[in-house]
């Protein structure tokens, strides 16, 4: 059977946003996160086949080289090759293809995927953390660092040990974490890009980092920003709550949803067990979307009646 791939220029740009990223990662962390990046797109692309394969016409959709890519930037760059493929074909199977494919799903295929890793792997998730290279020529002049650390990504350091991260070294990036999540620059330069061409919408951006740094600032009362800086929040609200698929279409739910992200994620952090509550949050926004979108329908139709 020829395979075919489906060109979707918006998915493209999605791509290009995150070549920097990637790039910064194998600076920071070595040539394996670049074969992370591979595997799971490897696999992501093979379960979107396996599913569409017998279907007459059917193409390959560019997306899920998007869900493979933001699949690998959120794991660690020491989680075993097998995993990241397990995760890439659960984030496929589950998140987009049993609802019918591209464009049906409900859930996020990326978080959706982080999040069984997550919760089946918790010790490769959560417990060794690669030391970034801090010099250049940095990791590409290696496949990974020798020495890895136990407990040291900013949110943990802090859920932990009460412990802050200096704010400069979480804005560029010199900090154990998940591969494209460190560096707080490129993310905003990505950010500008996706909103500049019109790829992503600014509404759903700016209203979960504008709940976020409010509620941070009613439950913690320290400095937002090194809580902005930490973690999945930010790369999460450019590349993922924009989902286009999985996020409100009408105006208004837009904003309700991205402030539900921005507060869920706070509460989780603050008042769970979990250091990181990003994915949980956007895993139940999305599951309330509906319920957003009807009731704010219907509330606009109630109005419409009256007016008339």
């Amino acid at each position: 059977m020829k395979i075919e791939f489906l060109k979707q220029q918006m998915m493209n740009r999605v791509l290009y946003a995150l070549i920097p990223i990637v790039l910064y990662a194998i600076y920071l962390f070595g040539w394996r996160v670049l074969l992370i990046v591979l595997v799971t797109n490897f696999f992501a692309c093979l379960t979107e086949y396996v599913f569409i394969r017998n279907k007459p016409k059917a193409k390959i959709s560019t997306a899920v080289f998007v869900t493979g890519s933001l699949l690998s930037l959120t794991l660690p760059p020491t989680i075993p090759l097998w995993m990241a493929a397990v995760g890439s074909v659960v984030a496929v199977s589950f998140g987009k293809m049993v609802f019918g494919g591209f464009g049906k799903n409900v859930f996020n295929p990326t978080i959706l995927g982080r999040t069984f890793l997550y919760i089946a792997f918790p010790n490769a998730m959560t417990i060794m953390w690669m030391k970034p290279f801090t010099s250049f020529p940095g990791g590409f002049t290696h496949f990974s660092h020798s020495q890895l650390i136990t407990s040291a990504t900013p949110m943990i350091q802090f859920k932990q040990a009460g412990e802050l991260t200096a704010l400069p070294k979480l804005f560029f990036g010199m900090i154990p974490g998940s591969s494209g999540e460190t560096s707080a620059i490129l993310i905003i330069i990505a950010a500008i890009y996706l909103i500049i061409t019109k790829t992503a919408k600014w509404q759903p951006i700016i209203s979960t980092l504008a709940s976020f740094i409010i509620f941070t600032v009613i439950f913690y009362g320290m400095d937002p920003l090194i809580f902005l800086f930490s973690g999945g929040i930010m790369f999460g609200s450019v590349f993922m709550v924009t989902d286009p698929v999985s996020m409100p279409k009408e105006k208004y739910s837009i904003w309700i949803y991205g402030l539900l992200v921005g507060f869920l994620t706070v509460f989780i952090r603050k008042f769970s067990l979990f250091a990181e509550g990003f994915m949980f949050a956007l895993l139940i926004a999305n599951t309330f979307m509906p319920i957003i979108e009807y009731g704010m329908k219907k509330l606009v139709q109630r109005k419409v009646k009256q007016a008339s």
